[in-house]
């Protein structure tokens, strides 16, 4: 049991890696041969609110590995000191990570 919670942190943030991994793949394959703006915000009722580039969406995508990378090391000055607020640090991370799919996700399916 012991093996299990010490090695959940790093399931957590490889599936946010994994995750953000399927982001990148979902771009290349739908929005790298993009030209022209894209849809980048939409409201139900009053349309598109916010156009950009195909690069808005590979930047959300950078974003959030930068945040996996700087989460996981600061997860790893954390768990000697405080093991839960690492494994919270670790969930959020794979929670924004997924967030951040969805969204790139949402994107694709609006343009």
């Amino acid at each position: 049991m012991y093996d299990l919670r010490k090695n959940a942190d790093a399931a957590l943030f490889a599936s946010a890696a994994f995750t953000l991994l399927i982001g990148f793949s979902l771009y290349y394959v739908k929005l790298a041969n993009t030209e022209g703006r894209i849809i980048i915000h939409f409201l139900g009722g009053r349309g598109a609110d916010f156009l950009g580039e195909k690069y808005d969406a590979l930047h959300m995508l950078f974003s959030g590995a930068i945040i996996t990378c700087l989460n996981a090391c600061l997860a790893g000055v954390l768990v000697s000191r405080n093991p839960i607020l690492a494994r919270i640090t670790s969930a959020v991370t794979a929670f924004i990570a997924l967030l951040i799919v969805i969204t790139i996700s949402c994107i694709i399916t609006v343009n």
